[in-house]
């Protein structure tokens, strides 16, 4: 029998990327799964717009796959029903506050591993087109080696044909706290189907083994965004898990904005600190400060005096301040 999975995904207003995202996974050959929804208190229409689309009221038009009219309505599970295997259904869960994405997901982690007993969990964001055979192939690659705890996918970007995004995650500089994903924004000419194993699976698209979360814990909340599925993936080779990338599990994904607003910017830099205060020690540590913290100091000072922007210096200043004390007293500012 196929292992059971529990996919999970997060909206946060994000109802028409997410419906898109949702029918697709429906149309998977992968049978032994289920569907978590985290609503992360939107205030849109999430909410009424996903019912509609379960209700087979609000069709879907995508450039990847034909809207199937013949499984809807899809059973909606809400104040803790369980959902039969194989019975198609979505399990709706609405947090009261905006978690982040990290603590945001572990409420979909926590409440799969308490009521129903998955061999994997799949995090998924919901800004993502799956392919119909990505499942299985993830699945397998974990079935293959019981040291591999996190698998990933290509990734390709949804508007750009033929363009990867990541294969599977990327590898960590930690001389300066940088990630870089691989293949990224290479052609997809097979150069890239072959097996690796990257420092971490990027977090649009990560298989865990249900084993290796009951040991290492879910995503840790203080990230609240950027760097979480970095740190996951560091704590679980900690413990002896490795990394993989299955190239031929393809999803599609709606990448971000590169812009570089207060809020990113204090998130990215805090959290470099904060992960390399957790795991890195001595001259390693050491070596990384040499850079960050005149890196962080020239930022600021540049911000403000040359370009007159108050609130990037800030961003910039307390990113540092917060990320030294992140440990003991979580801030939130932007």
């Amino acid at each position: 029998m196929e292992p059971k999975v529990s996919i999970i995904l997060l909206n946060w207003n994000g109802w028409e990327d997410t419906i898109e995202c949702l029918e697709s996974l429906y149309q998977i050959n992968y049978s032994n799964y289920n569907v978590i929804l985290v609503d992360n208190h939107s205030e849109d229409k999430s909410i009424k717009k996903i019912r509609e689309y379960l209700n087979g009221d609000l069709p879907i038009r995508s450039e990847f796959y034909e809207y199937r009219s013949s499984n809807k309505p899809i059973k909606l599970l809400e104040n803790g029903e369980k959902p039969e295997t194989g019975d198609g259904s979505l399990i709706l869960l609405k947090n009261s506050e905006n978690l982040g994405f990290a603590a945001g997901n572990n409420v979909g982690i926590n409440h799969a591993l308490e009521n129903l007993d998955p061999d994997y969990v799949l995090l998924l964001n919901n800004d993502t087109v799956v392919d119909k055979n990505f499942l299985d192939e993830l699945v397998k690659t974990g079935e293959s080696n019981a040291e591999i705890g996190f698998v990933g996918a290509k990734t390709l970007f949804y508007d750009r044909e033929g363009i990867v995004q990541e294969a599977g995650g990327g590898m960590i500089d930690y001389t300066h706290a940088k990630v870089e994903e691989i293949g990224y924004n290479e052609v997809d000419d097979g150069s890239l189907d072959n097996y690796i194993e990257p420092d971490y699976i990027g977090g649009a698209c990560v298989l865990v083994k249900a084993g290796v979360i009951k040991k290492i814990g879910g995503l840790d909340p203080n990230y609240f965004m950027y760097w979480e599925d970095v740190d996951w993936c560091i704590t679980g080779f900690e413990e002896g898990y490795k990394s993989a990338y299955q190239y031929q599990a393809v999803i599609r994904h709606k990448y971000g904005s590169s812009s570089q607003n207060t809020f990113k910017m204090y998130y990215l830099n805090r959290n470099r600190l904060y992960f390399m205060k957790k795991h890195t020690s001595g001259g390693k540590y050491l070596k990384f400060l040499a850079y960050f913290v005149p890196f962080i100091l020239f930022e600021t000072t540049y911000q403000l005096i040359r370009k007159s922007d108050s609130k990037m210096a800030k961003a910039h200043f307390y990113a540092m301040l917060d990320g030294f004390k992140l440990a003991k007293n979580p801030i939130k500012r932007f």
